[in-house]
């Protein structure tokens, strides 16, 4: 294996970590002011930062997902 095969793994790797963060991250945030689970959609879509931000997040890891498939 070359280094730049090896390289290619760790950026795609990283890349991974970036998406799972990028997706987890307002449910996180959600869970963090509430404390509980059962609130979590409520907070998600309680107001228009929200909203937003959780739209925003998805959406940027998304489009890393589907460059990650390329």
């Amino acid at each position: 294996m070359s280094t730049y095969n090896i390289q290619e793994n760790v950026s795609e790797n990283k890349t991974k970590l970036g998406v799972i963060g990028l997706v987890a991250l307002p449910v996180v945030a959600a869970m963090y002011s509430s404390g509980s689970i059962e609130q979590i959609p409520q907070i998600l879509t309680s107001g228009v930062f929200p909203i937003g931000f959780t739209v925003l997040s998805w959406a940027i890891a998304a489009k890393l997902a589907l460059r990650l498939r390329k």
